[in-house]
């Protein structure tokens, strides 16, 4: 990149984790940076950072499950900066918990949220990126999105979804010069947590992978789901990974990474990239390759509902 031409990085879900890191990354790095986010209250700390640091980065209002939201939040960026050369969809939320325990409702408002939301930010994208005949599209997919795991069947179908997207997009966009990446990280510590979803009063842990005991002897076969094993099991091991997981920034510096090595002349001949980030997405990555169905099966449960 040089120095008379800088470049302008979009960035969806910033206020928090990666999103926040991601935007801090990328204007170190010397992108101009969107960080947009649903609610501008929460972004205190990206503005105090910035100015601590000096950093080009501008806040924009966006809510990624709004048509007209992200509509008049990409215009007012094109408006401004004239060109988008990187998108990073990294908005998105987790819904866990058994199936048969969420509404419809429920279900919808993760699909909206995880799935329509990137397709709807990369719809108002391209055509500034197909004028330019370059850019890259990042989606942050997950390690759920290479493996189906336990209590996130909904979740995992949303990060699927957003990777098979990925993969068929790719073939639409390399025409323009258009690279895809998609980045693949496994449990981070990030307030990802603090925003997760589950059923209440639906199983004996909270939020925190704390026992609770809300249900009388008497109430409690009726008031426990009919997963409350399955989903108590997992959750208490993930509430317990999740602190001792990498910094979100991990994530980040694997993202900056990404861009460099797409960037690169030499980096013609690939319109696609998968990026794993932590052991834990990295060992699934692999293994899931490398075994059967069966084994693989048998691994997760092993690994994962001690």
């Amino acid at each position: 990149m040089s120095s008379d031409h800088k470049k302008v990085a979009v960035v969806t879900g910033s206020s928090t984790g990666i999103g926040l890191e991601t935007s801090l990354a990328l204007a170190r790095n010397g992108f101009l940076t969107c960080a947009t986010m649903r609610d501008l209250k929460k972004s205190v700390e990206m503005e105090n950072i910035t100015r601590e640091e000096n950093l080009q980065i501008k806040v924009f209002e966006m809510d990624v499950d709004n048509d007209n939201s992200v509509i008049t939040a990409i215009q007012k960026i094109v408006n401004e900066y004239g060109q988008i050369d990187v998108l990073v969809n990294n908005a998105g939320y987790g819904l866990f918990g058994a199936m048969e325990d969420f509404t419809m409702d429920d279900i919808k408002k993760q699909f909206e949220t995880n799935v329509f939301g990137v397709m709807r930010v990369i719809q108002n994208v391209l055509p500034t990126m197909r004028q330019q005949r370059g850019g890259i599209i990042i989606n942050v997919s997950s390690m759920s999105g290479l493996a189906g795991i336990p209590s996130q069947s909904v979740y995992s179908s949303t990060k699927f979804a957003v990777e098979g997207m990925s993969e068929a997009l790719s073939y639409e966009l390399e025409p323009f010069g258009i690279k895809m990446i998609l980045i693949e990280p496994g449990v981070i510590n990030t307030e990802f947590v603090q925003d997760l979803v589950l059923p209440s009063n639906k199983y004996g842990v909270d939020k925190k992978g704390s026992q609770i005991n809300q249900f009388d002897e008497d109430s409690k076969e009726t008031s426990l789901s009919f997963y409350n094993d399955t989903i108590q099991r997992f959750l208490t091991f993930y509430f317990n990974a999740m602190s001792k997981a990498p910094h979100p920034r991990v994530v980040a510096n694997e993202i900056i990474n990404s861009i460099n090595m797409v960037s690169d002349e030499s980096n013609t001949s690939n319109p696609i990239f998968r990026i794993t980030v932590g052991n834990d997405s990295k060992k699934y990555s692999k293994l899931k390759k490398e075994l059967t169905d069966t084994e693989f099966h048998a691994l997760l449960k092993c690994d994962l509902l001690k």
